[in-house]
């Protein structure tokens, strides 16, 4: 079975980047590609002499971040990934979280992880989503019409649901539009707490965790977009 663990890079502190790849390093499963869609970041290649026990894949895109998305999925796609695995960057990830995603796509389509927020002084909400729903809860379509737990850093997938797919540049949420259309289309989900994606907060991607008008629309909720 072929897997790819897919993120992109950008201009970025190294210090993210290596958060990002130690956590890789540490998993329980390592039988899996880093899939790297790179648009700008210099000097990439000392990371992967650092990191030589991963086998780092490096692509080169320098577009929207949502037309970078589109090549890194279709990468995998066009290779025949069998699992797709996502993750941001700047995020960091429980050492099982490879491992427990393979576990439950044994028997679904698509699994979605817990996530902690973390900031310069550490972790400061742990295991939010399950504020709202329990471990190994079912998530449809219905769940997510007015508000989405499906982020590019804390799901995986089986690749036999995806087309190639194709996002408008100016998209913003790459990660709900993409889940939106696989949910409706009948894919099945489930949600798991036994791994947790580090969501590091800071000023480039915090705006949807705030609250506006007493509504918290979390970081991944469509704008300016009826959700049908």
């Amino acid at each position: 079975m072929k897997i790819a663990f897919l993120t992109t890079i950008f201009p970025m502190k190294r210090q993210f980047l290596i958060d990002f790849f130690n956590s890789l390093n540490n998993q329980t499963h390592d039988n899996f590609d880093v899939v790297v869609v790179n648009d700008g970041y210099s000097n990439f290649n000392e990371i992967k002499l650092k990191y030589s026990k991963l086998n780092i894949v490096e692509l080169y895109c320098s577009n929207t971040p949502a037309k970078n998305r589109e090549y890194g999925i279709n990468y995998c796609i066009e290779r025949k990934y069998d699992i797709l695995i996502f993750g941001d960057s700047d995020d960091y990830f429980s050492n099982n979280r490879v491992e427990l995603a393979l576990e439950a796509l044994n028997s679904n389509d698509i699994v979605v992880n817990d996530v902690s927020l973390f900031d310069n002084n550490g972790t400061y909400e742990d295991m939010y989503i399950s504020n709202r729903l329990e471990n190994d809860s079912k998530v449809n379509f219905n769940y997510i019409k007015n508000k989405n737990i499906f982020g590019l850093s804390n799901t995986a997938l089986k690749t036999n649901v995806l087309n190639k797919v194709t996002f408008d540049q100016n998209l913003i949420a790459v990660d709900w539009c993409l889940y939106k259309g696989l949910l409706k289309n009948g894919c099945n989900a489930v949600f798991t707490n036994k791994a947790i994606t580090y969501y590091r907060q800071y000023k480039n991607n915090t705006v949807g965790l705030q609250a506006i008008k007493g509504i918290y629309s979390l970081w991944w909720k469509k704008r300016n977009e009826e959700i049908n």
